[in-house]
């Protein structure tokens, strides 16, 4: 095991978010960063203590880069991916993968073709007690998976300025919770259904994103999954999970932002969840960076190219059934 050079690609709330979690990681060194507003890029780069770029192709030629961190929008994450494994960098890709699925075919095949490392973002999967959740149901403790339930309700909706380029709250949102139905089940999901509406958000309604959904999913076993999404929750960011089979039910509740409890008059009291991603996952990103410090000294990729494909193929089948009103089958991989 050595040291590993990364260059962070994006130097907007998810590029810091990373920059920070890489500086805990032992093995990583973040050696530049780029972003086209280079203002943002010298901020970070300031702060990181490393070089700032505005163009991202830069990079591709540098000897002391060996990985890419990839925290740009989402609509540039397949053509950097091809352009990364060309030059032989690993790649670190924040979901989604691609746009859609032909780019993220392009892509994957690019970086098998390349030999080079391709993790996808989807950090919960390194959450402790989704871990635990899937190691239950992976050593049969539940039976069969008959009933998989996910709420994941955000605190507020974004800003205008973040809606006026998000993919949608499928690829947004649900596809990490799509991803989760995957993991916690290791099952491949056939058949995907949702509906979706503006309820919350006068912005989203106004730019014609929906902003709550219910999206069910049927996996290759037959075996069922409910997704609940919003993106207005006035107690904090809800995040609950149950796998429900055929011996037993295992769930992962809500966590808090402390442990205290009270009783008065009026009732019982406890802290609300915390308020965010950041709060409710903030560890994670560390631990998908150091996997991917592991895969890049020939460890295993924890969420592969081939996750992060499979995730998106189901967000926009979601979006293709909530605008038709229809069922929508999984081409197989």
């Amino acid at each position: 095991m050595g040291e590993h050079r990364v260059a962070l690609v994006g130097a907007g709330r998810i590029g810091r978010l990373h920059a920070g979690a890489a500086s805990k990681v032992e093995r990583l060194s973040v050696v530049a960063v780029a972003d086209p507003a280079l203002d943002a890029a010298e901020e970070l780069a300031a702060a990181v203590g490393c070089d700032a770029l505005g163009d991202w192709r830069e990079l591709l030629g540098r000897d002391d880069v060996d990985a890419l961190l990839l925290c740009s929008p989402s609509g540039a994450h397949a053509e950097q991916i091809r352009a990364a494994a060309e030059a032989g960098k690993h790649v670190f890709c924040e979901k989604p993968i691609a746009s859609d699925l032909a780019a993220a075919d392009e892509a994957v095949e690019a970086a098998t073709s390349a030999g080079v490392v391709l993790q996808i973002g989807y950090n919960r999967r390194f959450d402790r007690s989704l871990a635990a959740l899937r190691d239950a149901v992976a050593s049969g403790g539940v039976g069969d998976p008959v009933l998989v339930r996910i709420t994941a309700r955000d605190p507020e909706p974004p800003s205008r300025t973040y809606l006026s380029h998000t993919p949608g709250l499928f690829v947004d949102t649900t596809s990490h919770d799509l991803d989760l139905v995957r993991y916690l089940t290791g099952r491949e999901i056939v058949e995907v259904s949702a509906t979706a509406a503006s309820l919350v958000s006068a912005d989203a309604r106004e730019l014609g994103h929906a902003d709550t959904a219910v999206t069910t999913v049927v996996l290759d076993t037959g075996a069922l999954g409910v997704i609940d999404n919003c993106w207005c929750s006035s107690y904090g960011y809800d995040q609950r999970f149950e796998v429900h089979g055929t011996r037993s039910t295992a769930e992962v509740g809500n966590a808090a932002r402390d442990t205290v409890r009270s009783a008065d008059a009026a009732g019982l009291h406890s802290s609300p969840p915390p308020h965010f991603f950041v709060e409710r996952y903030g560890p994670t990103f560390t631990a998908e960076l150091e996997a991917f410090a592991g895969a890049l000294d020939g460890g295993p990729t924890a969420v592969s190219g081939h996750d992060g494909r499979q995730a998106l193929a189901a967000a926009l089948a979601a979006a293709v059934s909530a605008k038709e009103r229809r069922p929508v089958r999984l081409d197989p991989p």
